[in-house]
């Protein structure tokens, strides 16, 4: 009985819905003389989109916008406003900062010790090959840790260098971030895994191993460096960014210099033994990539 009484309370809301779709016979506007009702403002078309413009009106702007005779627009207004906010992805930026100095920190504050021991491994042989026994060791996931968090430091920098020059590759800011990153990783992976093949074409593989330590030495020193640098870049006032940007281009030309110079110290037997396959791995594998790029970015300015 009660579902009976359920279906009927339904049936008579349903039967009541038509006749809300006419005249409510309780407004006063009909009731009033005509000289007394209220006459709607005549509709005038603002050029906002977002107005609830009447079809008159409406009718109005479209015709209004409809090429003339001789193919030009007559538009009575701007169709869309656009503005423009000067703080757009600063939040982005700001997050991005504090994650990498936070990063930082948490680094030096785990491996403080190893990380000095790479800075002074690059000036010293012996603590070099100090740092090679002790990710023999137990050490391997602190320098991979940095090794990966280099790769964000640059990449961060590379973001803020082509964004400042419009370079840009035309992807968000964390997007545009990460991209950079990845191809640092890809370009260092590319190069391992040649070095790894050569390993095993000829018997340098004791040489070739010391080697790739010392790039990923390098790239941590790299990329501890430029994450305080990509804070001065970003809050810096305008006058002082571009020094920054070229500070950090030459910092990390340096290292890269030094890295090839430690890196051809520590494969002097190589060099005097196989010259020729020495100066093919140089020009193919270290000389090349840069004239790529060197090309790219004057074809891009230019």
């Amino acid at each position: 009985m009660r579902y009976f009484f359920i279906l009927l309370s339904v049936c008579w809301l349903l039967a009541a819905l038509p006749a809300q779709a006419e005249r409510n016979p309780f407004e006063l506007d009909d009731r009033l003389p005509a000289v007394a009702a209220p006459q709607a403002a005549p509709a005038t078309v603002t050029g906002n989109p977002f107005d609830l413009v009447p079809t008159s009106a409406r009718a109005i702007t479209e015709a209004g916008n409809r090429p003339g005779p001789e193919g030009v627009t007559d538009r009575l207004g701007p169709l869309v406003i656009q503005s423009i906010d000067p703080d757009k992805g600063k939040g982005t930026i700001l997050g991005i900062q504090i994650g990498l100095l936070l990063t930082l920190a948490g680094l030096w504050l785990l491996f403080g010790d190893l990380l000095r021991q790479c800075f002074r491994g690059t000036v010293n042989d012996a603590l070099m090959n100090q740092l090679y026994s002790r990710r023999s060791g137990g050490e391997l996931g602190a320098l991979w840790t940095c090794y990966l968090f280099s790769f964000l430091s640059i990449g961060f920098f590379l973001h803020l260098l082509t964004t400042y020059f419009n370079l840009g590759i035309g992807l968000s800011i964390g997007a545009s971030w990460l991209t950079y990153a990845l191809i640092i990783a890809a370009l260092l992976g590319l190069k391992q895994l040649v070095l790894g093949f050569y390993a095993r074409l000829f018997p340098v593989r004791k040489e070739v191993g010391r080697y790739i330590f010392t790039v990923m030495v390098f790239t941590i020193i790299a990329g501890l460096i430029i994450a305080p640098l990509n804070l001065a870049v970003s809050y810096a006032p305008e006058g002082w960014r571009e020094l920054f940007l070229y500070g950090g281009v030459l910092i990390l030309s340096l290292i890269y210099l030094t890295h090839l110079l430690r890196g051809l110290l520590s494969s002097t037997r190589l060099v005097i033994s196989r010259p020729v396959h020495f100066l093919l791995y140089i020009c193919a594998i270290e000389i090349a990539p840069l004239l790529v790029i060197y090309r790219f970015v004057s074809e891009t300015i230019a």
